[in-house]
């Protein structure tokens, strides 16, 4: 399966509830299991790209900027 990637404003916090991923983050390719946590500037290119051990389920936390 060939999944999109995602790109917008804020930051993002991904925790790894279970199975097995390989996270793109632009160039770069992150191998997250359960308990595994990761942080980043969500402007760039994410997204997962492939799931090696399904059920893969995470937790998507994102903070958008604040317009005052």
């Amino acid at each position: 399966d060939i999944f999109p990637t995602f790109q917008h404003d804020g930051i993002e916090m991904l925790y790894m509830l279970e199975g097995e991923v390989s996270y793109r983050h632009g160039d770069n390719l992150y191998v997250l299991k359960s308990g595994d946590t990761l942080f980043f500037d969500a402007d760039a290119p994410h997204g997962p790209e492939i799931l090696h051990k399904l059920p893969a389920r995470y937790l998507s936390i994102i903070s958008y900027p604040q317009v005052l």
